[in-house]
């Protein structure tokens, strides 16, 4: 991913990214698998996330996602939409259809096939790391070494062997640790179970319904999940994310997103993308109707640290971790030490 230049920088992000102006979609291939193409939209990008990918793909009868694979950092995701296919995880292949979730933490080999006589549409994702990745590709023997945008691959055969045979890094230097339980990777639509119900505190018109996704599955960096908002009801209360990127899909509903001080009607297919210190924002559910969509952002864990403003409050929340979370008025700040 290129730097941004300093023009592009004091763009306002485009947050919607509605369903109407997508633009034509993009179709790819991959070089190593000729059955590979894959057609669709770089949705978080074209919102203006930068840590956070999410994109629209649809696969074409017959074809396949890109090549078996295994990341060795990053964590990926996918969201069955609308039609049917076969996803390879490890050693074996699962059917799966619309309202399937699969995340692939590091270390889990997969690909995807549609093997049926429609397309297959899914919502796809992950993290983007601007560093450095090592991706296998197990079937084909090489392995890919990314560092920023400078990619090479080798063939797994020329490998130099750096310690003896059958030795290991010791635990201290980052060798080898106890193995946990293996990730469950699937998430059904049918095994998800029953969402939880939160009210935010600060808006006695908030009530969303959460089932999530992504932890279930494995993932730990990425946050994934399917929330509902009962028509007439709201999200949570206007607010800014100073670290985390957030985003929502809408699946069905129509609501009302208030983005900073505009408010717009929102529907299935549109995406928004909130990039961290972006403008508020909140989601209000039309009459009549619940608002259904996906969503997700950066995970939380105990070793997370982050800052949420409350503009029309003028309240700010600190969380250290997961468990430790104080609320101070914006103007009882003190003057930081000189």
């Amino acid at each position: 991913m290129s730097e941004p230049t300093a023009t592009a920088a004091a763009v306002a992000p485009r947050v919607l990214v509605r369903a109407s102006e997508r633009g034509p979609d993009l179709p790819s291939g991959h070089p190593y698998n000729p059955r590979s193409e894959v057609h669709g939209w770089l949705l978080s990008r074209m919102a203006g996330l930068g840590r956070i990918a999410v994109n629209l793909v649809w696969l074409p009868p017959g074809k396949e996602s890109a090549v078996y694979h295994v990341h060795h950092r990053e964590e990926e995701w996918l969201l069955v939409l609308d039609g049917r296919g076969v996803a390879e995880v490890g050693d074996g292949e699962h059917a799966i259809g619309p309202g399937d979730f699969l995340g692939f933490p590091p270390g889990v080999a997969h690909h995807l096939r549609n093997d049926s006589g429609a397309n297959l549409t899914c919502l796809v994702g992950g993290e983007i790391i601007p560093d450095v990745d090592v991706a296998d590709f197990p079937r084909l023997g090489r392995r890919l070494v990314r560092i920023g945008r400078r990619v090479a691959v080798y063939p797994l055969d020329a490998e130099v062997p750096l310690l003896p045979e059958g030795a290991e890094l010791p635990e201290a230097l980052g060798g080898a640790t106890p193995p946990g339980p293996p990730p469950r990777v699937l998430v059904r639509s049918a095994d998800r179970g029953e969402p939880r119900v939160y009210h935010h505190p600060e808006n006695p018109r908030s009530e969303v319904h959460l089932t999530p996704l992504s932890r279930p599955a494995g993932l730990k960096r990425v946050a994934v999940g399917i929330t509902r908002v009962p028509a007439g009801k709201e999200s949570y209360v206007q607010h800014v994310h100073l670290h985390d990127e957030e985003w929502m899909y809408v699946l069905s509903g129509r609501a009302i997103a208030e983005i900073g001080d505009a408010e717009t009607e929102i529907g299935p297919g549109d995406f928004l993308g909130f990039p961290a210190s972006g403008p508020p924002h909140h989601v209000r559910a039309a009459p009549g109707e619940d608002l259904v969509y996906a969503q997700g952002g950066d995970a939380w864990s105990r070793h997370t640290i982050e800052i949420v403003d409350y503009p029309r409050l003028r309240r700010r929340k600190t969380f250290v971790g997961t468990r430790s979370a104080m609320t101070f008025p914006l103007d009882a700040a003190l003057d930081a030490p000189r």
